[in-house]
């Protein structure tokens, strides 16, 4: 006796036609996937606009020019008295270090009795290299390039002040990041995002937990932006405080992060957040924002 097997592939093949004719999933497909292309369109818009202003804010200089105020430089002769350490504490005040290449200022080396100095591109004057000597106290002689001998050197002069846009006093030096002590990007960022060179410009992690804790202690006091949120909010946003401009502020974030390198955008923090005063100076002043965005999406 024969027994016949029967496959219901024809009845699951009903089922599943069935299934997609079922008007309340073709209608929530429909919902999804008009929504989806709305957010696609919204997201679009919004992130070809803001890439225009961002080139645009960050096409020329990212700090403001200022006019700088200089002493009379010091004028060093052949012959007349000098110490080499008075020589080498003169150029560390107008900005020169004890390593040629390290600032844009100039280097200088001291070697024995002699002093070699390099100024840098940012040099006031831009003077050539020289090499001063000193024997028993005074200057025994200078040579300049190819050791052709000078009768006089002028030192690079120290800047007094300087005034920013809208007369604001202010003494600015930008500097790279490779001349950033690594104590003071270790310091900023344990305080300020601990995982800065982990993240795409939002710690998703600390932004919940910011967000937890302002809701259930019902105060706002825990901050959930990366350095580069605050980048983000400092020179294209307002201060106020929505949610649609934290929408916009994570989606500037985001942008910064895909057009600068990491040690690019903590350049840029560095030279504009205030990290301390210097006498009536703040290390660092404020930059303004020339197209600052509203909050608005």
């Amino acid at each position: 006796m024969a027994i016949k097997l029967r496959i219901p592939h024809g009845k699951s093949s009903k089922g599943n036609k069935r299934g997609f004719r079922d008007p309340v999933l073709r209608f929530a497909l429909t919902v999804f996937a008009c929504g989806a292309l709305i957010f696609v369109g919204f997201f679009s818009y919004f992130y070809v606009k803001y890439d225009r202003i961002i080139e645009q804010r960050f096409r020329g200089p990212v700090f403001a020019n200022s006019a700088r105020i200089f002493a009379a430089p010091t004028t060093v002769s052949v012959g007349e008295k000098a110490e080499l350490q008075t020589i080498a504490a003169a150029l560390r005040h107008a900005g020169y270090t004890d390593k040629t290449g390290v600032s844009s200022m100039g280097g200088y080396h001291l070697a024995g009795s002699s002093i070699e100095i390099e100024p840098g591109p940012s040099s006031y004057h831009s003077p050539e290299p020289a090499t001063i000597r000193v024997r028993e106290g005074r200057i025994e002689s200078i040579s300049g390039n190819g050791g052709a001998q000078l009768e006089a050197y002028e030192l690079e002069p120290q800047m007094i002040t300087s005034f920013s846009e809208g007369e604001q006093r202010a003494k600015r030096e930008v500097v790279k990041y490779n001349e950033i002590p690594k104590v003071l990007v270790d310091a900023v960022l344990a305080i300020e995002d601990r995982r800065f060179f982990e993240h795409n410009g939002i710690n998703f992690v600390r932004f919940v937990e910011g967000a937890w804790v302002d809701v259930t202690r019902q105060r706002y006091q825990q901050g959930g932006s990366t350095l580069t949120m605050q980048l983000s909010r400092g020179f294209f946003l307002t201060p106020q405080r929505t949610i649609k401009r934290k929408l916009t502020e994570m989606l500037i974030a985001i942008e910064l992060e895909q057009k600068f390198s990491k040690q690019q955008i903590f350049e840029i923090y560095a030279n504009w957040v205030p990290l301390g005063q210097r006498g009536s100076f703040a290390s660092a002043a404020l930059p303004r924002p020339r197209a600052p965005i509203s909050g608005k999406m």
